[in-house]
């Protein structure tokens, strides 16, 4: 059962990542439901500003999630007060499992059943481009919201995406699932496109699982662009006062959520003209498929209306055509904009050139063992993207459009809940290890870091790694060390675990490195040179240190807290 949103006209699989809070950041809706009652709001209520507005708050939080995300990351509203984005993503999955809750009793009531929360297990995903302590924010949002920890389960979007296309037949009902057409060892690209673009590397394994090989990389090369190029266009049509109006003025907000929605549609939705007539000055407005047109919205034109007040609307915009010479392009009629098709077209191609020529870079990069590129996400359902990327790949390599590549996330979480152990590795965002202090090395050590104990010359602050930056992890994977306690007398040995953005950090204040946290170990009793195992264990969504006391085997464990906002990696 897949979820339909009511966005106006149309339905949707899809509501927008919008969410609307009170004045004292209660509750108040989401999605499409939260840009009409924020409209509202705006247009009717005086005291609108006082309310929390987000919308698209993934974008919003893009920067700071890529860097590290932690509880206090913050996420700003549009009237311009920013509140913790731990508390807009609980309320966001608060309202999805109340949802839920409704739908359950609704079906319960259909066919006399006795469904409850009890019976099911929560896939939430995370976009692959925030780093590894995204799953551990879902994670605590989703049990504030109220899931239970032990239904829950994390996945990145790209791990779901493909998933999906493992389990489900791709291009016809007769096809083969992909993975099982591809041999062991090669590599897979998924290349998920919704408002930016998401690239990941997945190798295929004997057993018929998978692995990342190269981490997530986000780009703004997406449906969102291609937005911005149409907004500017209307713009240089219409003039930045009627554009400014439209957007800003209350009595006009519901309006401009609504136009934009009916772009999104009309964006996918396009198909590109195949013109065998070699001469494109012979392309005419006629029949509908070779055009694109779009309705444009009655409070544009009012706005248009009222600043221009000589003459008709529609000769005001015809004459704005006709003043930027696109007369051969397009007209205004009946209140729509009417474009030639190769003209709408001129929006993708900046964002597809990049894409372009980014994918052929990591194509060369890869070589020969990259042999499917797998397009998911809303904006891999336009034709125009399609075309391009197939064009590219012919002969190259094998590109695959799953059916309902939009909701090839969503449903592969599904897919994921039920068998989570097709996705098997990862690559390791960050660097950890221990601090050590080993004899001091003039040819290794700097001299700052010179230190003597027991008459034995010591260099402080060494950073000794168990995992490295780029490391293939999957959950489970554990490293040990035996370190010895060499402090005279010491009633416990501290053991600091440090995380690093870079690959090789040499000492635990080099810049980029943080403290996690500190794992005491009792050395009560025990002589001072006893050995200490101490190991890092990665686990789903945690991440724990282990020390064990080699002489009396007492174990100590330590769960890290990487979500701490006294991490600082910059």
């Amino acid at each position: 059962m897949t979820n339909t949103w009511c966005g106006g006209e149309f339905l949707s699989y899809k509501t927008p990542s919008a969410l609307l809070l009170n004045p004292d950041q209660s509750f108040n809706s989401f999605g499409f439901d939260a840009e009409r009652e924020y409209a509202s709001l705006t247009e009717y209520d005086k005291d609108s500003e006082k309310y929390f507005f987000f919308q698209r708050f993934k974008m919003i939080l893009k920067s700071s999630m890529e860097k590290r995300v932690h509880r206090k990351t913050q996420c700003t509203a549009e009237n311009g007060i920013s509140i913790d984005a731990m508390k807009v993503f609980t309320h966001c999955i608060n309202y999805m499992r109340e949802h839920l809750l409704k739908r359950i009793k609704y079906i319960n009531y259909l066919i006399s059943a006795s469904i409850t929360m009890d019976n099911f297990y929560f896939v939430l995903t995370v976009p692959a481009t925030w780093d590894d302590t995204a799953k551990m924010f879902m994670r605590e949002a989703a049990v504030q919201a109220g899931i239970n920890n032990d239904q829950l389960l994390i996945t990145l979007e790209p791990d779901a995406a493909l998933v999906y296309c493992h389990l489900m037949h791709l291009e016809s009902p007769d096809n083969e699932t992909f993975l099982l057409e591809t041999e062991c060892g090669a590599k897979c690209m998924v290349l998920d496109l919704g408002g930016t673009s998401k690239i990941t590397i997945h190798q295929l394994k004997e057993d018929g699982t998978s692995g990342e090989l190269v981490s997530a990389n986000g780009y703004g090369w997406g449906g969102t662009s291609i937005d911005r190029a149409f907004n500017k266009f209307l713009t240089s049509l219409f003039g930045e006062r009627v554009m400014h109006i439209f957007q800003t003025d209350p009595e006009y907000i519901e309006d401009y959520f609504e136009f934009w929605h009916q772009f999104e549609v009309k964006k996918r939705a396009f198909e590109k003209k195949r013109n065998n007539n070699k001469d494109e000055h012979k392309e005419t407005y006629q029949p509908e498929k070779n055009v694109f047109q779009i309705r444009i919205p009655l409070a544009i034109r009012e706005i248009v209306a009222k600043l221009n007040k000589q003459g008709e609307m529609a000769a005001v915009i015809n004459d704005a055509i006709q003043q930027l010479q696109y007369t051969n392009d397009l007209r205004f009629e009946n209140g729509k904009l009417i474009m030639k098709s190769s003209f709408f077209e001129e929006f993708f191609k900046p964002t597809v050139e990049i894409l372009i020529n980014h994918l052929i870079k990591l194509y060369t990069e890869i070589g020969k063992d990259l042999k499917v590129i797998l397009m998911v996400g809303f904006f891999s359902e336009c034709s125009v993207i399609q075309e391009a990327v197939k064009k590219e790949f012919e002969g190259k390599c094998r590109v695959v459009v799953p059916n309902q590549a939009g909701l090839a996330v969503v449903k592969g979480a599904v897919y994921f809940g039920h068998q989570p152990d097709l996705i098997t590795e990862r690559v390791s965002r960050y660097t950890y290890g221990i601090e050590t202090w080993p004899a001091f090395n003039e040819t290794k050590h700097d001299k700052s870091k010179r230190v003597v104990m027991d008459d034995v010359p010591r260099c402080k602050d060494v950073f000794f790694k168990f995992f490295s930056k780029g490391d293939i992890i999957k959950p489970g994977d554990k490293k040990s060390y035996i370190f010895k306690s060499f402090r005279p007398n010491a009633k416990a040995l501290d053991c600091g675990v440090f995380i690093s953005n870079k690959k090789n950090p040499k000492y635990v204040d080099d810049e980029g490195c943080a403290k996690l946290g500190t794992l005491t170990i009792p050395l009560d009793g025990v002589d001072r040179n006893v050995y200490i195992k101490e190991s890092l264990i990665f686990g789903d969504t945690e991440l724990y240190v282990t020390a064990c006391n080699c002489i009396n085997k007492m174990v100590y464990k330590f769960t890290l807290d990487l979500l701490s906002e006294y991490i600082n990696l910059s």
